[in-house]
């Protein structure tokens, strides 16, 4: 191999790392919540699939916005798995919007789907 080859596989990486970064953040399309965006999801608790955690990441920046934010993931989340938008919330929506409980600078909801 010559001189420049490894320069090469070090510029790749560093090509490959960044669009996985950029893969990673919130794009254009993404619906706003109080004129933000945020990064978050949910996933299944254990192996039954109607239970779930949201999260939503740098929660504290807005974190009102953040609440409406981590609803929504959760609504995706149960219609696209279970087939339904109802969910039994470990802490009420509503509670959830007055008084955010934030774990650091995350938002974090558990539910589950309610067929």
């Amino acid at each position: 191999m010559g001189r420049h080859s490894g320069s090469l596989i070090r510029t790749g990486s560093l090509l490959a790392m960044a669009v996985l970064l950029a893969a990673c953040g919130a794009s254009k399309d993404d619906p706003e919540f109080g004129g933000l965006q945020f990064r978050g999801g949910a996933k299944p608790v254990g192996d039954d699939r109607a239970n779930f955690v949201v999260t939503i990441s740098n929660a504290a920046r807005a974190p009102y916005a953040a609440a409406d934010a981590g609803i929504y993931e959760g609504t995706k989340y149960c219609i696209h798995y279970l087939g339904t938008s109802d969910i039994a919330w470990a802490v009420a929506p509503e509670a959830v919007r007055r008084q955010p409980m934030l774990s650091g600078s995350d938002l974090v909801l558990r539910g589950r789907c309610v067929e």
